[in-house]
């Protein structure tokens, strides 16, 4: 059974009866959800792979189509502007990446509302299969290029440069079937460490996270020989540049000179060097600094 909406006169968006019965607040998943809604708008599955996005006002903004779900998420892709969103009804966020790259957190899921005709749920695996697998509930470690966060004791992790260095340390503030959540309350920084999408998103002041380092690789036991450094150490500046660069999500940059004063910040916190160079990403919205490690 579909998911049935009412007629749409001029700029009015109502849902019939039938279709309200059938959406509920419980037992909302990536694999059954039909609707969710912003403040602002709303997102509805309007056909067999296909989205739409409305306005507060019930006007048709864009179309999507739909190129996956998992058990959290419903992913989605605008061709004709080379946006790509992902629904994720765990976190209550709909992220937003453009031309492939990393999302980041858009809009404040207000609701989610599920097709009662949709009846597929997340398959179940079975206990072994489960303890053999890396997730956000057994991780001790992840990777990525430049460096490693890695659980140093119980309910804290280290992130260490590609030197071995220990640069900041963490408290563990949750765990789910894809995530662990961390803090650094010295800089109000967050970070989840997103083993389904293999990225690790980042924070602060409690806000929205945008993607910073995409995951190389994870696992469930401690590395045999873990660095020794101290978990923070005397601050000296940024490191020494290795030569190796990547772009750094550093919020909206208006122009020049407000980049000389957010990049090198950028390039502190992160233990390397700001190259000079910049560009947005977003426009209004999203600029990354290019720094050296």
């Amino acid at each position: 059974m579909g998911l049935t909406v009412a007629a749409m006169g001029g700029s009015c968006l109502i849902a019939s009866e039938s279709a309200q019965a059938q959406w509920q607040q419980q037992g909302v998943n990536g694999y059954n959800v039909a609707e969710v809604r912003f403040n602002g708008g709303l997102f509805r599955e309007t056909g067999r792979g296909y989205w739409t996005e409305y306005g507060a006002d019930g006007r048709v903004k864009y179309t999507f189509k739909e190129t996956g779900r998992d058990d959290w998420s419903v992913y989605l892709n605008d061709a004709s502007r080379n946006i790509q969103l992902q629904i994720d009804v765990h976190r209550n966020w709909i992220r937003l990446g453009d031309n492939g790259g990393p999302k980041r957190d858009f809009y404040s899921i207000t609701r989610a509302s599920r097709n009662e005709g949709r009846t597929r749920t997340p398959p179940k695996q079975s206990p072994r299969a489960e303890r053999a697998r890396t997730n956000g509930r057994n991780v001790q470690q992840v990777y990525f290029a430049g460096g490693s966060f890695k659980k140093s004791g119980p309910g804290r992790w280290t992130e260490y440069n590609a030197q071995g260095r220990a640069i900041y340390s963490f408290t563990e503030t949750g765990r789910d079937e894809w995530s662990v959540y961390l803090d650094d309350r010295s800089r109000n920084v967050q970070l989840q460490l997103d083993l389904h999408r293999n990225w690790v998103g980042y924070g602060q002041n409690g806000g929205a996270k945008s993607d910073l380092y995409q995951i190389q690789s994870s696992s469930r036991e401690q590395a045999a020989r873990t660095p020794r450094q101290p978990v923070r150490p005397t601050p000296r500046g940024p490191s020494r540049p290795t030569g190796n660069s990547r772009d750094v999500n550093a919020g909206p940059i208006w122009n020049q000179q407000d980049a000389q004063k957010k990049c090198p910040a950028v390039a502190a916190s992160q233990g390397g060097q700001w190259t000079g160079q910049w560009r947005t990403t977003v426009q209004g919205k999203m600029s990354v600094c290019e720094i050296r490690f």
